[in-house]
């Protein structure tokens, strides 16, 4: 099952030099830039924010968010080792839309006749050893400095070879919202020590990250700017079975958002993914057939458990054009299930949270953001639930 980050990721380091680095080829007409690097970005990645208000989140991964409107953009190379360009589109370079420039604390965005400035916004960021079974995790608290305590949310890995920096997009977003956020390289991978599970959720692996995830949870609940009565979790995709998972065998959360989690059984999902070979093309069968199909699958595991023991206030935010879970018959589970504390929001996506009508990985890369309503929902819940 496919990790909640952008189209098809090839999900996954020297600092550069602001001022007089190395000059890199001038992109011509003909030969599109090509996409920035972690390292390229690891001395510039953050939130930004401008006299007006606006905010904007440059990823090591390589996205430029813009909150305000939900543009998610792909960071390509520039002139200089702190220049850069965004293109029109999620993972469209040409035509150029502006040239993003780092000096000192500023962001520059210049495209055409406009211009604005923007300054990094000054979050404390703490780097942490978490103390698992069998492993440490290497990860890094992100605080919005002023009143404290904050509420806490810890980002639990969907399925990749995860590092705590596939999800600065995340951390500005919350650490914006006011929450202190908590990220970490997967067991056995980045600085995390430990056997590395492998991504087949299997019931072993999905017990292993959930372990995982709750040890994350209990180091934050004792961070000293933190209101442990109001810390919950992110879970994207895989993630979406972990959580649960994590807050049946341990408790301790207060909340939980999950993103484009499905609510069928592996095998289920894993069914509804191979109709379009997870977003590659679209399905010959059509979408009843498809989930009925999915809908008579109930082998791997099952959250099913999980989610009939969970009571903490829980949102989900599900792509209706999600080709990698079956959105119409988890909301059918979930309506099910009769459970107050669960919000479902249908997001006109794929499984991305791409604006996407089809739901393919094509669409995704020719996207112009994420979902406009997906922070203005989150702010509104978060405001009632954390």
């Amino acid at each position: 099952m496919k990790a909640l980050t952008a189209a098809s990721i090839a999900l996954l380091l020297a600092s550069c030099d602001l001022a007089g680095g190395a000059q890199g080829p001038r992109p011509s007409p003909e030969q599109p830039p090509a996409a920035a690097r972690p390292d390229q970005l690891s001395a510039f990645y953050g939130s930004y924010r401008t006299a007006s208000g606006g905010v904007y989140v440059v990823a090591r991964h390589g996205w430029f968010f813009d909150l305000a409107d939900a543009d998610y953009r792909t960071i390509y190379e520039g002139t200089a080792a702190n220049r850069f360009t965004i293109g029109p589109a999620f993972a469209q370079p040409l035509p150029k839309f502006a040239d993003l420039t780092f000096q000192g604390e500023m962001l520059t965005i210049a495209g055409g006749a406009s211009r604005v400035i923007a300054r990094r916004i000054d979050y404390r960021e703490t780097q942490v050893q978490i103390a698992a079974k069998g492993a440490t995790l290497a990860g890094a608290v992100t605080e919005p400095l002023g009143e404290s305590p904050t509420p806490g949310i810890v980002i639990v890995h969907g399925a990749e070879p995860g590092e705590r920096y596939f999800y600065d997009i995340w951390v500005g977003v919350y650490a914006g919202l006011g929450l202190t956020v908590l990220t970490y390289d997967k067991r056995g991978l980045g600085a995390s020590t430990g056997r590395y599970p492998g991504e087949q959720p299997t019931d072993a692996a999905l017990k292993t990250y959930a372990d995982d995830a709750s040890a994350a949870l209990d180091f934050l609940r004792a961070w000293p700017r933190v209101d442990s009565t109001r810390v919950g979790f992110h879970g994207g995709s895989q993630g979406g079975w972990t959580v649960p998972l994590a807050i049946r065998l341990h408790g301790g959360a207060s909340f939980a958002i999950l993103a484009s989690a499905s609510a069928t059984t592996v095998d289920a999902t894993d069914l509804w993914a191979g109709f379009s070979g997870g977003g590659a093309s679209m399905p010959t069968a059509s979408e009843a057939d498809m989930e009925a199909v999915v809908r008579a699958t109930h082998s791997g595991y099952d959250p099913a458990p999980a989610l009939a023991s969970l009571i903490v206030p829980t949102l989900w935010l599900l792509g209706a054009s999600d080709r990698t879970v079956p959105t119409r018959v988890c909301v059918e589970i979930l309506t099910a299930m009769k459970k107050p504390n669960f919000t479902i929001h249908l997001l006109p996506t794929g499984h991305a949270l791409l604006v996407n009508s089809t739901g393919l990985l094509a669409d995704d890369d020719r996207s112009a953001g994420l979902a406009p309503d997906l922070v203005p929902t989150l702010a509104s819940w978060l405001r009632s639930n954390a």
